[in-house]
């Protein structure tokens, strides 16, 4: 069975934006989804979120699926550079990711300086990558989005106006990520042998 872990950014949780409607849509399809709680949202520690991601998603396999927003993006990614050595998952959909320091959220700098992200082990061990941008993004510029993409050799879909994707930008529902990630639902995983 498909397994799709969300993961929530920023002050939020797994109730806001999104989110619940995600879930929803994936059950719908029989497939498992796990929103992962992140402790303190307003004000993240690194090691408590790794910590938090690291109890919640498992376990990881060539059915597992990764959505994560925002600040999630950039913990999951450290996350999954050392989860991932000896595993494959099937993708990852970034929502307004980056990975430098954000000139619009300075109090997050502490946090970003910790991450590191193992390009090679996120390109050869997921599948498939997606990042998602938004040309009215009022907190990741495009172009963060776009340099992490490339890095990590990723398809970039653009949803226009769409902000930060939160709930305050009309994002209680995410047809433009559901579309991706439904065809992947579909289909039959092949195993590959060693």
């Amino acid at each position: 069975m498909k397994t799709v872990f969300v993961i929530h950014g920023y002050q939020a949780s797994p109730e806001k934006h999104w989110f619940p409607w995600l879930s929803q849509k994936i059950e719908a399809a029989g497939a498992a989804c796990e929103i992962i709680h992140l402790e303190d949202p307003d004000v993240p520690n690194y090691a408590v979120w790794k910590e938090c991601l690291h109890m919640q998603i498992a376990p990881l396999d060539e059915n597992s699926i990764v959505v994560a927003h925002s600040l999630g993006c950039i913990s999951t990614l450290d996350f999954l550079s050392q989860a991932l050595k000896g595993k494959k998952i099937k993708a990852i959909f970034l929502i307004s990711p980056f990975k430098d320091a954000l000139p619009s959220l300075p109090e997050l700098n502490g946090f970003i300086q910790h991450t590191k992200i193992d390009e090679f082990v996120i390109q050869t061990a997921i599948q498939k990558r997606f990042v998602f941008i938004s040309n009215n993004d009022p907190y990741v510029a495009p172009p963060m989005s776009i340099r992490l993409g490339q890095a990590i050799h990723a398809q970039l879909v653009e949803v226009k106006y769409a902000g930060h994707f939160m709930q305050e930008d009309g994002f209680t529902e995410f047809p433009q990520l559901w579309n991706k990630l439904e065809l992947l639902l579909d289909q039959p995983v092949i195993s590959s042998v060693e």
